[in-house]
């Protein structure tokens, strides 16, 4: 019902569109929009500027919004039809925003998929329609202080390792960073959202199971839940994680003056979202990519991945070959050409084009290589691609990160890590409601 009544929302609004404007559009003019932050903003405008002076027929309406408030309001604007020509999205959106009624499909416009891995665009296509263009992957890993490590002289491999490739290690770690000062902890403090992906990292590496099967149901007995659970008690009894979230209730991680004081340790984040905890420490830190801490040494699993973010095309360009063209030369603009490409940089995160990877390792005074996002891309797809060999599939489902469906799981992960319930009790709530709603909001 839902469905229906946005679609004729967005019928409605056409006519009504079309009736102030007489039907006629400015093909030349291109809107684009997209979250971020001041960086990515800064980098955005500048490119935009040089695609309209290599192509002065063309002119573009850059909309920029933070990422706070920026799903909400994209979806009221294509319930509209005022949504922008090309707008940047979360993979899910596809599937939440009814991507196959309001997006266009890429293969219409000719762009060139031949650059990306076969698979890239698989989870972007519906009913036989590319919705995206992937802009990069991303998955969870870790990043650490290894300041905050060398001071508590945290040490591996006789001397000669600071970074802890194990869970013991990393307890090991916590125990030592802890003891020498008790407001100090290895990581520090982690959101439902957080440790939901850490403790379906932990549960992959012992059962090889993805959180959401085939059959679009939760993947983990109860037992297994309660075995997760208790693994993040061990992280926090062994000075890894806060011992309650109640202790700190600052919900920004970047801006958390544990953070920015260095009292924490490390974080488990996106790689292509790690920027924003690396701007807002002081000099004296020493942020590592240390990727995801495993059962034993050498083992190389529990990473989940998805698309990180897209380029979406509004289905109202169908209507124009003339828009069509234009906006088929903007996307090919930020995404192919060198200087675009060196003006970009990775804020985004790494594309997996072949020619974009190309161009970023050739920009003269820069070392993409070199940067956090970088290093985490190469050691999540490294990590993925290690999986299949081994035929474990943890590619994110579209609805795991659906606004009302995440609060399954992440209620009760927040009750717990608040100390207002056990393990057995969270488990149990996830439990009950998991599959139901799922279902519920796939048939929605």
């Amino acid at each position: 019902m839902k469905k229906l009544l946005t679609i004729a929302l967005l019928l409605v609004s056409m006519v009504v569109l079309a009736a102030c404007n007489g039907g006629s559009s400015d093909d030349n003019t291109i809107s684009f929009a997209w979250w971020g932050t001041s960086d990515r903003n800064i980098a955005t405008y500048q490119a935009i500027e040089l695609f309209e002076a290599k192509y002065p027929q063309y002119k573009v309406k850059g909309e920029q919004s933070t990422w706070n408030g920026y799903q909400q309001a994209l979806n009221n604007k294509l319930n509209r039809g005022t949504e922008a020509d090309v707008f940047q999205v979360n993979y899910n959106w596809i599937y939440s925003m009814y991507g196959k009624d309001y997006f266009m499909d890429l293969t219409e416009l000719g762009l060139d998929f031949s650059k990306y891995p076969a698979d890239e665009h698989t989870p972007l296509t519906v009913d036989g329609k590319v919705l995206g263009l992937s802009v990069s992957e991303t998955g969870y890993i870790f990043y650490l202080n290894q300041k905050l490590y060398e001071d508590a002289n945290v040490s591996f491999d006789g001397g000669t390792r600071v970074i802890p490739n194990t869970w013991e290690e990393l307890m090991t770690a916590g125990e030592l960073i802890n003891g020498k000062d008790a407001t100090k902890y290895a990581i520090g403090r982690l959101d439902a959202q957080q440790v939901a992906i850490l403790m379906f990292s932990y549960l992959a590496q012992i059962t090889g199971k993805n959180v959401i099967n085939d059959q679009n149901q939760l993947n983990f007995t109860q037992a297994e839940l309660v075995q997760g659970f208790n693994f993040i008690t061990d992280l926090r009894s062994t000075g890894v994680l806060i011992p309650s979230n109640a202790i700190d209730t600052h919900l920004d991680g970047p801006t958390n003056p544990n953070w920015t004081a260095q009292k924490y340790g490390g974080v488990l984040q996106w790689n292509t979202a790690i920027s924003e905890y690396q701007n807002t420490l002081p000099e004296s830190a020493n942020l590592v990519m240390a990727g995801m801490f495993q059962q034993q040494s050498g083992q190389n699993s529990g990473m989940y991945k998805k698309v990180s973010m897209a380029y979406a095309v509004s289905k109202r360009v169908e209507s124009s070959d003339a828009k069509q063209t234009a906006v088929k030369t903007f996307i090919e603009f930020m995404t192919t050409d060198p200087e675009a490409v060196a003006i970009l940089g990775v804020d985004r995160g790494v594309s997996s084009n072949s020619t974009t990877q190309t161009l970023l390792k050739a920009v003269e005074g820069k070392n993409f290589e070199q940067s956090l996002e970088w290093q985490g891309h190469t050691v999540v797809q490294a990590m993925y691609n290690q999986q299949l060999s081994n035929s474990i599939e943890l590619y994110i489902h579209p609805y795991y990160e659906h606004n009302t469906f995440r609060a399954i799981y992440e209620g009760p992960i927040e009750s717990f890590l608040l100390n207002n319930i056990n393990a057995n009790e969270a488990s149990s709530r996830i439990i009950q409601r998991f599959n139901t709603e799922l279902a519920r909001i796939m048939a929605d």
